[in-house]
C-alpha cells in the first residue's frame, strides 16, 4: 500500500490552478482571433526566408562586430551600475536587515512600479529625452535591471533566515557590522551569480533594444531589415546568435563554479 506524501492543501491549489488555466485557455485562443490559413501561409513561406538566409555576406561584418562590441559595453555598464546601487537597497528592502519599515515599504513600492514599465518603455523615454545612442541604452536599462537585482537580492538576503542576524546583533554589532560582516560575504556567490545571469539577459536586451535607438548591434539589424538587406542581415544573426550562445556557456560555467566552491 503506497502512502501519500503529498500536502493535500498544496495539491487542491495546483488542480485550481491548472483548472484556471484550461478555463482560460479557450476564451483566449477566440479573443486574439488566430488565423489558420495565415499559419499555413506563413509554414509555406519558411523554404524561401530559409533560401534567403544562406545568402550570407562577410562585407559587413567588421562593421557587425564594432556594433556588438558596443551593444556588450552597454550591458556591461548597465550591470556594474545597477549592481553598486542595488547591493546596499536590497539590505534596505529584505525583511530580515530593513532598518526602517516605512523605508522598505517605499522602496519596495517603488521597485514594483518600475518592474511593472516594460523596459521597451523606458529605453523608449531615455531616446526621447538624451536622443539615439548608447547613452541612451544605458540609461534605458538602468531602471528596469536595479528593480530586478533589488528584488533578487531580498530574496536571497530573506533565505539566509536570521540566524546571522541575530548573533551578531546579540553581541551588539550595528546594522553595518550585520551586512559587511555577516550577510554580504556569506551571500557574495549567489550574488555573483544572479548578477552573471542578468549580465546575460541585458546583453540580448541591448541587441533588441538597440533597434529603437539604444545604439549597438540592434540599429544595424533595423537597417538591413529596413533595406531589405538579408546577407548582412542573416550575418548579424549569426553573428547575434554565436555571442549569446558562447556568453551563455561562459555564464552557466561561471555559475557552475560558484555553487560548487561554496559548497
Amino acid at each position: 500500500m503506497k502512502t501519500p506524501i503529498a500536502h493535500k492543501p498544496t495539491q487542491r491549489k495546483q488542480q485550481l490552478f491548472f483548472l484556471g488555466m484550461f478555463a482560460l485557455f479557450a476564451p483566449c485562443l477566440a479573443y486574439i482571433d488566430l488565423s489558420y490559413t495565415q499559419f499555413l501561409d506563413g509554414v509555406a513561406r519558411i523554404p524561401w526566408i530559409a533560401r534567403t538566409f544562406m545568402q550570407i555576406s562577410f562585407s559587413e561584418l567588421p562593421r557587425l562586430l564594432a556594433e556588438l562590441l558596443s551593444s556588450v559595453i552597454v550591458a556591461f555598464l548597465c550591470v556594474v551600475f545597477s549592481v553598486v546601487i542595488s547591493i546596499l537597497l536590497a539590505f534596505v528592502m529584505a525583511d530580515n536587515t530593513r532598518p526602517n519599515r516605512f523605508a522598505a515599504t517605499l522602496l519596495r513600492v517603488f521597485v514594483v512600479v518600475i518592474r511593472t514599465i516594460p523596459t521597451m518603455i523606458w529605453v523608449l523615454l531615455s531616446v526621447a529625452s538624451m536622443g539615439f545612442g548608447p547613452m541612451a541604452g544605458v540609461v534605458g536599462l538602468l531602471f528596469p535591471t536595479i528593480a530586478f537585482l533589488i528584488k533578487v537580492f531580498a530574496a536571497q538576503i530573506d533565505e539566509s533566515g536570521k540566524d546571522i542576524v541575530e548573533a551578531i546583533r546579540a553581541t551588539g554589532g550595528t546594522w553595518w557590522h550585520v551586512v559587511f560582516n555577516g550577510l554580504l560575504p556569506s551571500l557574495m556567490t549567489s550574488f555573483l551569480a544572479l548578477i552573471a545571469f542578468k549580465f546575460e539577459i541585458t546583453v540580448a536586451e541591448t541587441v533588441i533594444l538597440g533597434m529603437v535607438g539604444a545604439g549597438g548591434i540592434g540599429v544595424l539589424l533595423q537597417e538591413y531589415i529596413g533595406y531589405y538587406d538579408f546577407a548582412p542581415l542573416a550575418m548579424g544573426v549569426l553573428v547575434v546568435f554565436i555571442t549569446l550562445f558562447l556568453l551563455e556557456m561562459i555564464t552557466n560555467q561561471i555559475r557552475i563554479r560558484l555553487v560548487g566552491s561554496s559548497r
